[in-house]
């Protein structure tokens, strides 16, 4: 399978599984992060570090990607550009998106959009949870068509 993981990295709290897969299953893997969320730790994954312009981890990803890849992010509208590319995408909490989520999370996207403007606080993501964690790692694997292991 010649496929290549990126992920948009920035606050990602599944690095650690996405970097334990990939190097188990020698999968070339991506982590995309801004010079303001810098890490020291090492990784399997390449690191690739870029301007901290809010676009630029989409932009590189985009530019990168190719039919077959897998993207991991937090971002409706980078899911949206790479899923018309032919791209795989899934968030870190283990939802697989297909092109027919494309119009739900452009509106998502939006609706978040909008709220920033007016100053208005959502109430957000609830918490990330070990069950997360283990749901993105299940959802992970199928989509890699790799056997789950505990």
């Amino acid at each position: 399978m010649d496929i290549t993981i990126y992920t948009d990295a920035d606050a990602c709290p599944v690095k650690s599984i996405i970097d334990g897969v990939a190097e188990q299953y020698e999968i070339p893997s991506v982590f995309v992060s801004s010079y303001a969320h810098f890490s020291a730790q090492n990784y399997y994954s390449k690191v690739v570090m870029v301007d901290a312009d809010p676009e630029a981890v989409d932009l590189y990803i985009t530019n990168q990607v190719k039919p077959g890849d897998v993207v991991i992010t937090q971002d409706n509208g980078l899911a949206v550009l790479v899923l018309q590319k032919g791209v795989s995408a899934m968030s870190p909490r283990g939802s697989i998106f297909s092109e027919s989520d494309s119009q739900a999370l452009l509106n998502g996207r939006f609706e978040g959009i909008q709220m920033k403007r007016r100053k208005i606080r959502g109430r957000g993501p609830s918490k990330f949870k070990k069950s997360d964690q283990e749901a993105f790692k299940i959802a992970f694997l199928k989509l890699l068509n790799k056997p789950h292991e505990q």
